[in-house]
């Protein structure tokens, strides 16, 4: 009988969770050593993994106490264990205090010891002996690939990816031609008007909506625009409905395009292992729903990507940057990166130095429409995947 066993870190539930796929056998026990106040969010590994709740155990030390205090760590664990089991130790996860109090009683156990690195996908299986000549340490690399499912749900995070399409609307070649127009800035003026009046008074409707309302105006809506075939012929877009355009065809002119050119962009240059769009995910701690715009998965890395046609201010821009900051630290774990692609011009790199601090990456115009800067781009994201 074997028990695979687990130093429960709530800012890395990754390493865990990577090595019970690595590692677990049908009729394998697990148990996992963590603060009580921890002791709930080790409850995912049970529902991800379909494992009885009798095949668990979890040894809680209190936060500001036991887990700081080496004997009593030892105390509490050498009385848990038994000599008739097998113990497979990963001692990623917790204090360098707590990890090394582990290793030690386990030791007494005739333990295998293992740690994870989840940046590289590696797990390293190490003897803690005197010899350091006889090279009986070994590297595996993490075969299982997460999906974004999985990710969100380790994190405590529910979402809507089952209940609703997360897939583009429209061909990669329509937003390329829509991205064309921004590049060579071939918007008429009338062209761009009624883009923004669809933006102002129309992004968001539940209802289709002629094109005559939009020309002539409404009682809701006042302001009218005769741009609107002009805006329709430059982005060679055909309605669904004629004379008219539906709530998620709106979307798609005021911004969903842009969305679904990073989409397909990334899925052609990165090869991700799955990718969605407009995600919503939601915590007991947040304090309302945040719909993430492109997201997606490689290597068991996540990567979430807010996209922006145009950012009017300085200070909306830090407040979307202070967004992914916050989600990112708070809810998404060490091994999420956040990305911000903008068709604003950064001439000053401003914008890029308020994104670094923030540990967020800034594409900007003169980056995505530079194939040698984001190849640059692709090149780190293959790197932060560490495939």
């Amino acid at each position: 009988m074997k028990t695979l066993v687990n130093i429960y870190d709530p800012q890395e539930p990754l390493a865990a969770y990577l090595f019970l796929k690595q590692y677990y056998q049908d009729g394998d026990r697990l148990l996992f050593i963590a603060t009580r106040e921890d002791r709930a969010s080790v409850a995912p590994y049970a529902s991800l993994f379909l494992i009885p709740e009798e095949q668990i155990t979890i040894i809680s030390f209190k936060r500001d106490e036991d887990s700081y205090i080496y004997e009593r760590i030892g105390r509490r664990l050498r009385g848990a264990l038994s000599t008739d089991m097998q113990y497979a130790v990963n001692l990623a996860g917790g204090t360098r205090y707590s990890a090394l109090a582990v290793q030690h009683v386990f030791a007494g156990f005739d333990a295998k010891f293992y740690y994870v690195q989840t940046r590289e996908n590696l797990i390293v299986s190490s003897v803690f002996d005197s010899q350091f000549e006889d090279n009986d340490d070994v590297i595996d690399p993490i075969r299982y690939r997460m999906s974004i499912a999985e990710y969100l749900e380790l994190h405590g995070l529910t979402h809507d990816l089952f209940s609703r399409r997360h897939r583009p609307i429209r061909s990669y070649e329509d937003a390329l031609h829509i991205f064309d127009c921004f590049k060579a800035r071939r918007l008429t003026g009338k062209a761009f008007s009624a883009l923004e009046v669809l933006r102002r008074c129309y992004r968001g409707t539940k209802n289709s909506v002629s094109l005559n309302s939009i020309r002539k105006g409404s009682v809701l809506h006042e302001e009218g625009t005769d741009g609107v075939e002009a805006l329709l012929k430059e982005f060679r877009f055909v309605p669904k409905v004629a004379d008219s355009l539906q709530p998620d065809e709106i979307d798609y002119l005021t911004g969903g395009w842009f969305e679904e050119y990073v989409f397909h962009t990334i899925q052609q240059a990165v090869a991700p292992q799955e990718i969605a769009l407009g995600v919503r995910i939601s915590h007991s701690g947040m304090e309302h729903d945040n719909e993430l715009d492109v997201m997606f998965i490689k290597a068991n890395t996540l990567f979430v990507v807010e996209c922006k046609t145009g950012v009017a201010t300085d200070h909306l821009f830090n407040e979307i940057v202070y967004k992914a900051c916050a989600l990112k630290e708070t809810f998404l774990g060490r091994s999420c990166h956040s990305y911000i692609f903008t068709l604003k011009n950064d001439y000053d790199h401003h914008l890029a130095e308020v994104s670094d601090m923030m540990g967020i990456r800034l594409c900007a115009k003169s980056t995505l429409t530079d194939a040698k800067k984001m190849q640059d781009v692709f090149d780190t994201i293959r790197q932060q995947a560490h495939e």
